[in-house]
């Protein structure tokens, strides 16, 4: 079997590569989407050593090595910095609290000793590609092309922010690809364009001035500091790969080497655990599934909240099982099952589960449309309000907002999407247009993954625009040149006006003396007369 795992993967590349991976950010639902990469490719025969606090932990894939880094999750700064985000917070002060929090797990998991062995590694060739995390402000992990001489290919499990844009020439127009952080509808007024305009600006002034030194900073503490410039390792980036469901985003232009990706960790349905099996089986008349996914603990909900959803769940007449991380619930429901883990995708594949309390996870948003199930969508920050508005939009499901729900707020939208069947077939109905691809998933990453190793790079895909500075990209220098071009004329053009005044002025001087003798004589004749 082994014989065979390793000629297939010598028959997609042409030969076993070593690949270096880094996904460091701990949260289970980003890291869902980028373990399939690492496990397929390694099926493939390729030899692979990844960083991540999400191991898989499989003795049966052999030419894989995990770094374990779950430490970090246990670290009770990571928590604090995830809670002061909030969904009304100006996107810049949100892009803040996420690079700190970035800047935090980054020299957390460098401190590593298996990371700092890594690092001494003084082999170039050690590997033959680089995959590393490539959303948010990952850019410090950039740095590992500094130590090995090989191809890079960024992997996002959600939209690209504008620098991770700019640094693939990918162009981003404020009005027809606005920033997914600003939340802004698919049309937009006067106000969100004036909006979105001014906020491309002011990202980018606070990105390349404020948080780019301070990543390069963070990055020269570890990879020392002859290390090549983070500004200038961004062009060295063959690939990005980011998760892009076309029904909640936007349709956006792309490059050649920007590839849109989904449903990579959508699994085949597995039997659940004896108890939750029988639990949704007894349940004909419904069930609600309730889960805030991995960065929103319902254990941390405000109490006032908390008593609100308990009090909306207790009152409805389907069963419902919930996604809760402690030990007990405070005046739980006799209508509610609680777990710390469930099997998410499992149990949505069971027939009885009618709507998904969520908060809107781009990944959560996914497993749920390939189930068929509607959505109620409570969502707290980052890009969960824009997925939920959409959702809402296409009619899949409604929208809540967390800070004025109510008891019968909240009841009163499970029961509307829970009996309503316009909810479902919608699902339905744009489930067959998100699957409906040539290629899906982990297919399509692992081919684009080798064509960069198959081409060295894949230099060709390259655009033009990815060298350009922000005044030649923005043609601000054509304007400039144009303006002093237009200003020189209209200067010189002035001075030849001024001359040709003063020049007919002169003449006029000069001939109106010979007027006024010429008049006399006329005058004189006249008067002999």
């Amino acid at each position: 079997m082994k014989l065979i795992v390793c000629l297939f993967g010598i028959f997609c590349y042409g030969e076993c590569a070593k690949i270096l991976g880094a996904f460091i950010y701990p949260s289970v639902s980003h890291q869902s989407t980028f373990q399939p990469i690492w496990k397929e490719l390694s099926l493939r025969g390729h030899q692979v050593t990844v960083i991540t606090p999400n191991p898989l932990n499989d003795p049966t894939l052999t030419n894989l090595t995990e770094i374990d880094v779950s430490f970090v999750y246990k670290n009770p700064k990571l928590r604090h910095i995830i809670n002061n985000i909030k969904k009304d917070d100006h996107p810049l002060k949100a892009h803040k609290i996420i690079f700190e929090l970035f800047r935090f797990i980054f020299e957390e998991e460098m401190q590593y000793e298996p990371i700092k062995r890594l690092i001494e590694n003084q082999d170039k060739h050690a590997y033959d590609l680089l995959l590393i995390q490539y959303s948010y402000f990952t850019d410090p992990l950039l740095a590992f092309l500094n130590k090995f001489n090989a191809p890079l290919v960024g992997v996002s499990s959600l939209g690209l922010l504008l620098h991770g844009h700019d640094a693939m020439g990918n162009p981003t127009h404020p009005v027809v690809s606005p920033d997914f952080m600003l939340g802004l509808p698919k049309r937009l007024n006067i106000i969100q364009k004036v909006e979105s305009l001014f906020h491309n600006f002011a990202y980018r002034l606070f990105y390349h001035w404020y948080i780019l030194p301070k990543l390069d900073e963070s990055a020269r503490k570890y990879f020392g500091d002859d290390m090549v410039p983070l500004r200038e390792l961004h062009k060295n980036v063959s690939l990005v790969l980011y998760n892009n469901n076309r029904l909640i985003h936007e349709v956006r232009p792309n490059v050649p080497n920007v590839i849109e990706i989904n449903q990579l960790h959508i699994k085949k349905p597995k039997p659940l655990p004896e108890d939750i099996q029988k639990y949704l089986d007894s349940s004909p008349q419904g069930v609600v599934y309730f889960s805030f996914g991995t960065n929103v603990k319902s254990s941390n909900l405000s109490y006032t909240l908390r008593k609100e959803i308990i009090g909306a769940l207790a009152e409805l007449p389907y069963k419902v099982i919930w996604k809760w991380e402690d030990d007990y619930l405070p005046d739980q429901p006799i209508n509610v099952l609680v777990r710390k883990w469930l099997p998410q995708q499992d149990i949505l594949n069971h027939p009885n589960v009618k709507v998904f309390l969520t908060q809107g996870g781009l990944q959560s948003i996914e497993e749920t449309i390939n189930c068929e199930v509607p959505i109620v969508g409570m969502p707290f920050f980052t890009d969960q309000p824009t997925n939920i508005q959409k959702i809402a939009e296409l009619g899949m499901g409604l929208y809540i907002e967390h800070t004025t729900v109510t008891k019968d707020i909240l009841k009163n939208a499970l029961l509307e999407v829970a009996q309503n069947k316009k909810y479902k077939e919608n699902v339905v109905k744009y489930k067959q247009i998100l699957v409906d691809e040539p290629m899906r998933g982990v297919e399509k990453a692992i081919w684009w993954i080798e064509y960069v190793m198959r081409h060295n790079g894949a230099a060709h895909l390259r655009s033009m625009a990815a060298d350009m500075t922000f005044f030649e990209y923005f043609m601000i220098d054509v304007v400039v040149f144009s303006l002093i071009v237009i200003s020189l004329m209209i200067y010189i053009s002035l001075k030849l006006f001024s001359y040709a005044k003063m020049l007919l002025i002169t003449l006029s001087r000069k001939l109106k003396p010979a007027r006024n003798i010429v008049l006399k004589i006329e005058i004189n004749k006249v008067k002999k007369n």
